[in-house]
């Protein structure tokens, strides 16, 4: 017969973790990235957008910068071949010449879009590990923010806290 499941209080008193249950907070404590110095400017608002946003869910820290980074990067790339997509449109002329070196027009898509693809498909995963999709936001787990003692009830620091000296 299995032994009997450990109430959190206990858990608390022999200083163990409960195994079978999740945990709320990540071990990972919490940060914010600096700005990568390759970036160009105009991509420092992108960057602290994604930022903010981790912020507000206590989920950034200060190693997801480069993967920030990288969603930025992207970013540029999308945004300045759409740019160039709506203008030249998603079917172009593009002149083939034959065995002979006679020119032919040929009507293919547009090698922007290619481009333009590849760009949102890194974009979303970036996001997707990030924690911006419907289901990777349930897995993220919010940060551990800074470390404080905590005081477990029946302790020596509970019990005689004059006892016992913080560390600092």
């Amino acid at each position: 017969m299995p032994a009997h499941r450990k109430s959190l209080d206990q858990h608390a008193l022999h200083n163990t973790k409960p195994h079978d249950r999740a945990a709320d907070t990540s071990h990972v404590p919490s940060g914010r990235p600096r700005f990568p110095k390759d970036l160009d400017k105009s991509l420092r608002p992108v960057f602290k957008r994604i930022c903010r946003l981790l912020q507000e869910r206590r989920a950034l820290t200060s190693a997801d910068g480069e993967l920030i980074r990288l969603y930025c990067l992207a970013y540029d790339r999308h945004e300045r071949n759409v740019a160039l997509l709506r203008q030249e449109g998603e079917l172009c002329t593009y002149i083939r010449l034959d065995s002979n070196g006679v020119a032919h027009p040929q009507v293919k898509t547009n090698l922007r879009l290619k481009v333009c693809s590849d760009a949102e498909r890194q974009m979303a995963d970036a996001l997707n590990k990030l924690g911006f999709t419907p289901t990777a936001k349930d897995r993220a787990k919010p940060t551990s923010g800074a470390q404080t003692d905590e005081i477990i009830p029946g302790s020596m620091a509970d019990l005689m806290p004059e006892l016992v000296r913080k560390a600092r």
